[in-house]
C-alpha cells in the first residue's frame, strides 16, 4: 500500500500501539515493559492490525477481546470508533471501549489550547476510574487507533521512552499492518536519499533568533551532530539517523507531514512540539529542532516556540524565522496553524508575511 495514500491510516496504526502502552502514564501508573505489553494489550493490538494493508476487515466476531480487536482495526482504517456491542460486560476491553465511546471530543479552539484529540486522555482517565490500569490500556489503544500517534501527548511519549521507546512500538505496529519491510521507514537505517535536493537537504543550521540554545537545522546536520543535548525531529528518521550519543529520552520524534490536509491534529502537534522544545530547554539542554530540509515544518514550530515561550509576536516570528532558514510557504497550513494558536487569523500567510514577495535567500550555515 502506498505510503502517501495511507499516511493517515499509518498514523492511527501507530497510535493504537503507542496509545495502549502510554495509557498508564496518563493516570499515574507505571508503564509495562515491552515484553509485558506485547504479551497483553500490545499483542492484541498487533493481532488486530495484522495484514491491515491487504484486508481492512478480517478480525472475526467472538468474545469481548475479539470484538475489541475488530473495533481497533476498524478505527485505524476509518478514524472513528465503532459503537459495537459495548453496552454490557465488565471485561477491561469493554470498559475501555465504553469509555472511548462515551467520552466526548471537544471542538477545536487553538487559541484556548483546546484540541479534539484531548479526548484520548479523557477517555483513558475515565476507563481507569472504572476498570483500573488494564481498562486504561484498552482505552488508550482504541482511542489511539482513532486519533493517531500524532494525538498522543509528547511528554507522555518521552516518559514512556524510559521503559520502551515509542519508535519500537511504532515499528511493531507498522510491521503487523503492512508486513516486514526492512528498506521502508520505520525499519530502514537512514532516511537520507542520495542525490535528492542536495542543495536544501545538506547539513545546515542556524541558531533560533530568540534562543541560541535552540538550533534550527536539517536532518543531515542532526546525523552528524556530536554535541546535541536533545533532538526534536519533525520528520521521519531512520534507525541510525539520530546522534549515537543520545538516549531514547533525548530524542523526540513528532508525527508531522509537510503536505496540506495530511495532519488531522495539526494545531495540537505544533503546540506539543514547541512545548517539548521548551521543556528540554528548561532542563538546560542544547536542542536541535529539525525536519528534512528545515524550510517548512521547522520554522512553524520554531515560531510557536518563540510566541509561547519567549513572548514574541507570532507573525513577526514567522517572518523572521522563515527568512533565517531560507524557508518557504508551499504548505501555508503550517503558518496558519501556528498563528491560530495565538488567536491570529493568517488567511493568506504569503501576503501578510512577505507582501513584497518572498525574499531572495541563500543557505549559508551560520553554526
Amino acid at each position: 500500500m502506498a505510503w502517501g495514500a495511507w499516511d493517515a491510516v499509518w498514523d492511527r496504526v501507530a497510535g493504537a500501539m503507542v496509545g495502549g502502552a502510554v495509557a498508564p502514564l496518563l493516570v499515574g501508573e507505571r508503564a509495562q515493559t515491552e515484553a509485558e505489553y506485547l504479551a497483553g494489550v500490545g499483542g492484541r493490538v498487533a493481532g488486530a492490525l495484522r495484514g491491515l494493508a491487504d484486508d481492512a476487515d478480517s478480525v472475526g466476531a467472538g468474545g469481548p477481546e475479539r470484538r475489541w480487536m475488530r473495533a481497533v482495526r476498524l478505527s485505524a482504517v476509518r478514524g472513528e470508533t465503532p459503537p459495537g456491542a459495548w453496552e454490557r460486560g465488565e471485561h477491561p476491553a469493554l470498559v475501555g471501549w465504553r469509555a472511548v465511546v462515551q467520552t466526548p471530543a471537544p471542538l477545536l479552539d487553538p487559541a484556548r489550547g483546546v484540541f479534539p484529540c484531548s479526548q484520548l486522555v479523557a477517555a483513558v482517565r475515565a476507563a481507569h476510574e472504572r476498570g483500573g490500569a488494564a481498562a486504561a490500556r484498552y482505552a488508550g489503544a482504541l482511542a489511539g487507533a482513532g486519533w493517531g500517534v500524532s494525538g498522543i501527548p509528547l511528554a507522555a511519549q518521552r516518559e514512556l521512552a524510559a521503559t520502551v521507546p515509542p519508535r519500537t512500538l511504532v515499528a511493531a505496529a507498522l510491521v503487523a499492518a503492512r508486513g516486514d519491510a526492512p528498506e521502508e521507514w520505520p525499519q530502514r537505517r537512514t532516511q537520507a536519499v542520495p542525490g535528492l535536493d542536495r542543495e536544501n537537504r545538506r547539513p545546515f543550521a542556524v541558531p533560533h533568533p530568540h534562543d541560541p540554545g535552540v538550533v534550527l537545522c536539517t536532518m543531515e546536520y542532526v546525523r552528524g551532530s556530536a554535541d546535541a543535548g536533545a533532538v526534536v525531529s519533525l520528520c521521519r528518521m531512520g534507525t541510525g539517523d539520530q546522534p549515537a550519543h543520545l538516549g531514547p529520552q533525548d530524542t523526540v520524534e513528532v508525527w508531522l507531514h509537510d503536505r496540506p490536509g495530511a495532519n488531522r491534529n495539526l494545531h495540537f502537534v505544533l503546540d506539543e512540539a514547541a512545548r517539548m522544545v521548551a521543556r528540554l530547554r528548561a532542563e538546560g539542554r542544547r536542542v536541535l529542532l529539525h525536519c528534512a530540509a528545515c524550510q517548512s515544518r521547522t520554522p512553524a514550530v520554531a515560531a510557536r516556540y518563540a510566541s509561547a515561550s519567549r513572548g514574541v509576536d507570532v507573525v513577526e516570528a514567522l517572518r523572521e524565522i522563515i527568512s533565517a532558514v531560507a524557508g518557504h510557504l508551499d504548505n501555508p497550513e503550517l503558518s496558519r496553524a501556528a498563528a491560530a494558536l495565538d488567536g491570529v487569523d493568517l488567511a493568506d500567510p504569503r501576503a501578510v508575511l512577505f507582501p513584497d514577495g518572498m525574499p531572495e535567500l541563500t543557505r549559508t550555515p551560520r553554526i
